[in-house]
This record gives structure tokens, C-alpha cells and sequence, in this order.
């Protein structure tokens, strides 16, 4: 599973668009279709911790570290 992948997953199961993910998470709309798209497959730390964190997962989970869906 890819980057774009788990966030549109956990994005989906928070009953979020990718508009609420992006104004919680205070990143560009933008960026969030990028991601999920995979029309850009990377980003920097701090956005990811802003994902994670928004999201209530871990940057690990994120980025396919490990797969813990247990705690979605």
C-alpha cells in the first residue's frame, strides 16, 4: 500500500473529504489530491507529522514502516 493509499484509508474511514483532512491538517487541498493520486509519492516531515497526527496514526503507519490497521 502506498503513502496516498493509507492516508485516502484512514481519511475515508474518518468519514473526512479531502478538503476536512487538508483544513485539520492546515496543508493545501491541493496537496491531499497529490498525495492520494500519486501524482506526487513523497513530502516532507513535517507535513507528514501533520497527516499523522491529524489523522491518529503514525508517521510509521504512513509511510508502510509497519502495517498496524488494528488501530485505525
Amino acid at each position: 500500500m502506498t503513502l496516498g493509499e493509507r492516508i485516502k484509508l484512514v481519511r475515508d474511514q474518518r468519514g473526512w473529504n479531502q478538503q476536512e483532512l487538508a483544513r485539520r491538517a492546515h496543508v493545501r487541498p491541493a496537496l491531499i489530491s497529490e498525495l492520494e493520486g500519486e501524482r506526487k509519492t513523497d513530502t516532507t516531515g513535517s507535513v507528514l507529522r501533520r497527516l499523522a497526527r491529524t489523522l491518529g496514526v503514525s508517521v510509521d503507519y504512513l509511510i508502510g514502516m509497519y502495517v498496524d490497521e488494528g488501530n485505525l
